[in-house]
């Protein structure tokens, strides 16, 4: 499942500085609503990936696996180039 910077309220993410900064103190396979009770309200896509298949999240989108099998993942970043939503990112703290 993925979000866009623009549900970085609603996806409850840890403060800049926290050693978890920028991922979200929700577990999306069983979110407690009443500690978190904006989560249902964040859009996210799910994505059903297949052997072989591969996915580009974009910089700045929050992210949660699920593997139902076993798999491979690698993140490659540079820290480097534009962050579409980072105005959705910096109301919520983060600043590139």
């Amino acid at each position: 499942m993925m979000a866009s910077p623009r549900n970085c309220h609603t996806t409850y993410l840890y403060p800049s500085g926290h050693p978890s900064g920028r991922h979200s103190e929700v577990d999306w396979s069983d979110p407690d609503l009443e500690k978190f009770p904006e989560f249902p309200k964040s859009t996210v896509s799910e994505v059903i990936l297949t052997a072989g298949d591969f996915m580009y999240i974009p910089s700045g989108w929050m992210h949660y696996i699920m593997s139902m099998n076993v798999n491979w993942q690698c993140n490659a970043r540079s820290g480097k180039g534009p962050t579409r939503g980072k105005q959705h990112l910096a109301k919520c703290g983060f600043h590139s």
